[in-house]
């Protein structure tokens, strides 16, 4: 076998293994965040410490963030968020969940001008298994999940606004 050969070689072996162990990493991702969430259970409040059931959104779209004040996507993708929320204020509500202590939330959100809610989870996220962040459900006016997204998103780009308008 020639230099070349064992070069070209190599290179589609590299690649195929690599193709696999992306494929393995995204299926094992999909498969650590649950289709369901008990809402309920994670003792929903305001910042002001006043319970919230998620039920209020219902007869809008809902877009459910899960994040953490040290998570860089789920800031990053903040600013997208707040814009798609006050693009469409009787359509579509966005809402934060995180598990933190409250004074960091409460810091976080004096540093933080956005228009969508925070929501404090009284449990802990993982007891429910949502331990990827971003994570981000999509329900429709009726409170079904209708998608769930990983990763940051530019939520108000005009494809996903389409997108998630349709669900309304």
């Amino acid at each position: 076998m020639t230099r070349r050969q064992t070069f070209w070689t190599a290179y589609a072996v590299g690649f195929a293994v690599t193709s696999l162990i992306a494929v393995f990493a995204f299926y094992m991702l999909n498969q650590t965040v649950p289709q369901r969430v008990n809402w309920q259970a994670l003792q929903l409040t305001n910042l002001q410490g006043e319970p919230i059931s998620i039920d209020k959104y219902k007869g809008r779209v809902l877009l459910l963030n899960v994040w953490a004040t040290w998570c860089k996507p789920c800031i990053e993708e903040m600013p997208s968020m707040d814009r798609l929320q006050q693009l469409h204020p009787d359509k579509i509500a966005v809402v934060t969940v995180s598990d933190e202590e409250m004074e960091k939330l409460l810091k976080f959100r004096s540093r933080q001008t956005y228009a969508f809610t925070y929501l404090k989870a009284n449990t802990p996220l993982a007891n429910q298994q949502l331990t990827v962040y971003p994570t981000t459900y999509i329900l429709n006016p009726r409170g079904e999940v209708e998608d769930i997204y990983l990763a940051g998103q530019t939520w108000d780009s005009e494809k996903m606004q389409k997108k998630l308008l349709k669900y309304f």
